[in-house]
């Protein structure tokens, strides 16, 4: 008692546990030495059984059909009982066993799924980061084209408006080059009259 609790207390068991093939391999072992048993037991009655029966001695004929007849006959029960029992354990087994390939096999699909899943994502990524780079660089494209396109586009209404100052320029100058003229030559023609007036007083 004192060392179940001492065990109990120090939170530690010292018997283990059997696995599943082990376990197993034990079960099998003690139903082949009960089979192995049984099969020897019913071999020996049934050779003295076989012996008493041929004896020409009554009594021994006698316990031959009284007494190892139903030994016999009751071993013979029990091996064909444990051969049933074995063959309904080896058809267990054998239904497990598939059970357990079907479950592997369904799991194996599954997983061969989600691999085929992942790889395709992998996949769709890396064209996606592809196609993100080629936007970017078509957008970078875009931008240095649409700068270079305003540069010009600015380029050119300087130079159009220069030019259109440079024509309002000379327009004016040649208004004003043309006014002067007229003025030069109504201030000459004046002058002439009043010459040819002061010309004809004199006279």
């Amino acid at each position: 008692m004192a060392n179940i609790v001492a065990g109990s207390q120090s939170g530690s068991c010292n018997i283990a546990i059997p696995d599943y093939t082990t376990l197993r391999q034990q079960n099998l072992d003690k139903i082949n030495t009960y089979y192995n048993t049984l099969l020897s037991s019913y071999t020996q009655n049934y050779k003295d059984y076989s012996t008493q029966s041929a004896s020409s001695n009554v009594n021994d004929r006698t316990y031959a059909k009284t007494t190892l007849q139903p030994k016999v006959q009751n071993y013979n029960t029990q091996i064909i009982s444990v051969s049933q029992s074995m063959i309904d354990n080896v058809n267990q087994d054998t239904d497990l066993i598939m059970q357990q390939k079907n479950e592997l096999l369904d799991k194996t699909r599954k997983i061969d799924t989600i691999m085929s899943n992942i790889q395709l994502l992998k996949d769709k990524d890396t064209e996606m980061t592809v196609l993100t780079g080629a936007r970017n660089d078509s957008l970078t494209s875009s931008k240095t084209s649409a700068d270079e396109m305003n540069f010009t586009t600015y380029f050119y209404i300087g130079i159009n408006m220069l030019m259109v100052l440079c024509v309002i320029g000379i327009v004016i100058y040649l208004v004003y080059s043309n006014y002067s003229t007229t003025s030069k030559n109504n201030s000459n023609s004046r002058l002439n009259n009043n010459a040819h007036k002061n010309i004809m007083v004199n006279k």
